[in-house]
């Protein structure tokens, strides 16, 4: 977007020199590098992480007895170890070692359930990202999973209570989305150390994956559990749970916090990450005082990212807890379908992340279109097409069901857009110093949007008829909207001067007058 005014940036300006690094050397591959294992094992990460916050949304389906008919209101005496009523073709079906285990949770029960892993994720987001910048993030990783897991585990405790079990799990909730709150903040943090911007939405891309594929697997085998399997919801809280340790492993073994403190790689690799990023790999000492809060606050460009930012994850948060109950509620899909749809649904979300990453790389490097173009064209399409999406789900009940799964494999497809070249890069493009932090500090509203997204529902869904959903629906193609528009006007994916790191040559900058554009390759000074 163009403006007659001085302090606007002429992104037509913008020239990156991509084929070679400062020395005048090629630079290195991408496959095999040190920089791809790393993607790699984040990707793996994420599956752990993902596979861990969707294993109650997904195991809930199972776990709360829908054949008793309740009142609403709150109850927490659990079901006897076999339920009373159930269909004998059910029962034959199901095979295991365990007796059925099902609760008696009422809606609200149930959102509030689901929306305890927020309520403990918002806690730990700025946190998160200033103890990747001080300590590194390498073990900002290990603690959280390692720590998610135990809880993950532990939740099949479940099964032997009788009286506590509500409390236990919310508790338990709690401490996963505590755990995983600082995972987010401090990849973004990681990448901006090990990606360098030309390569940077294809690493993030190939590490967000994972939290499709987490998304995607759970579903999968969650549904077949929850089909076959008596007490199913045992089985996936005890595989999310020994998923983490086995990550935690090779993370322990393979990572290191910067190119500069890897022990394995090249020194050519090290050159031109550092060179291109600026880093000097140093782990750097930060406090409230340090943090630019003027510069955040008064950034265009910036206050839109944050805006755009909450505004996809307030839906897309409410929807990755809630897509199993609209589809089993709504539209009357069978339960033992649910996992396979949601499946797909989040295979298309890993494809489309991977591939927008990479055609937006693509796309800069051959001067299609400059960064801040890819990033408003997906960042447009991953909020824009949610609004379609919301319309849609408006009329569709059990009498549109194939229109209904058909929009919510849309919706999942288009949500992957942000992760791969939309809103989630965006923050190590524009701010890559503090990223991590200010990363946080977004994902914090955005969780906290989150829980109120459920209580909302808990309030407003006390049935489960698509005239009470549809408000909801309306809520959240409005906030998609905003989100989108604000983005598409004021986002951009150039460097802030006070953002960015110690440049690696010691050339004189040039004083601006508002915000400065720092070349990748250092070699030119536009100003605005």
């Amino acid at each position: 977007m163009r403006s007659n005014t001085t302090t606007n940036i002429e992104e037509d300006e913008l020239e990156y020199e991509f084929a070679r690094t400062l020395d005048g050397e090629a630079p290195p591959p991408l496959i095999p590098s040190k920089r791809f294992t790393l993607a790699l094992l984040v990707f793996f990460a994420f599956i752990v992480q993902y596979s861990q916050r969707v294993n109650l949304p997904i195991a809930i389906v199972c776990m709360v007895n829908r054949t008793k008919s309740h009142e609403y209101q709150l109850s927490f005496n659990s079901t006897t170890a076999t339920t009373t009523i159930k269909p004998l073709v059910t029962a034959l079906q199901k095979r295991g070692f365990l007796q059925e285990k099902q609760f008696n949770w009422m809606e609200l029960q149930q959102q509030i359930l689901l929306g305890g892993y927020w309520a403990g994720y918002i806690f730990t987001q700025v946190p998160g990202g200033w103890l990747a910048t001080t300590i590194g993030a390498k073990w900002v990783f290990a603690g959280s999973l390692f720590t998610s897991s135990i809880a993950s585990f532990a939740s099949t405790m479940m099964y032997t209570m009788s009286n506590t079990h509500f409390i236990s799990m919310f508790l338990l909730r709690f401490i996963v989305g505590l755990a995983h709150g600082v995972l987010f903040p401090a990849t973004i943090a990681l990448w901006s150390l090990w990606a360098v911007p030309q390569e940077r939405s294809t690493l993030a891309s190939i590490g967000f994956c994972g939290t499709h594929l987490g998304t995607s697997v759970t579903m999968l085998l969650g549904g077949l559990f929850c089909r076959h399997l008596y007490s199913g919801w045992m089985y996936i809280f005890c595989l999310t749970g020994i998923l983490g340790f086995i990550w935690l492993i090779l993370w322990i073994s393979l990572t290191s916090d910067s190119p500069n403190s890897h022990k394995t790689i090249s020194d050519h690799e090290r050159d031109y990450i550092c060179n291109l990023t600026g880093s000097t790999g140093k782990k750097r000492s930060m406090t409230l005082a340090s943090i630019p809060w003027k510069n955040i606050f008064t950034s265009k460009p910036l206050i839109a990212l944050f805006i755009t930012h909450i505004a996809n994850l307030f839906g897309l948060f409410f929807f990755l807890t809630n897509l199993g109950k609209i589809l089993t509620e709504i539209h009357r899909v069978p339960t033992q379908y649910t996992g396979y749809i949601l499946a797909c649904g989040f295979f298309l979300t890993l494809l489309t992340s991977l591939s927008s990453g990479i055609i937006a790389d693509y796309l800069v490097r051959s001067n299609v279109m400059t960064l801040t173009t890819a990033r408003k064209m997906f960042n447009s399409l991953t909020s824009f097409i949610p609004v379609l999406c919301m319309i849609s789900l408006c009329f569709c009940d059990d009498s549109n069901k194939v229109l209904g799964i058909i929009t919510i494999l849309v919706f999942l497809a288009s949500s992957g857009l942000g992760y791969g070249s939309g809103y989630v890069v965006n923050f190590a493009d524009i701010v890559p110093a503090y990223s991590g932090v200010i990363f946080g500090l977004g994902n914090s509203f955005a969780s906290i949007a989150g829980v109120i997204g459920n209580i909302i529902a808990g309030m407003i869904v006390t049935k489960p008829v698509l005239e009470q959903w549809r408000k909801l629906f309306i809520m959240f193609g409005i906030v998609y909207f905003i989100g989108g528009i604000v983005f598409l006007f004021f986002g951009s994916a150039v460097p802030r001067k006070w953002a960015k790191f110690q440049s690696v040559n010691n050339e004189k900058e040039k004083k601006l007058n508002d915000e400065e554009i720092i070349p990748i390759n250092q070699t030119k000074q536009i100003k605005i």
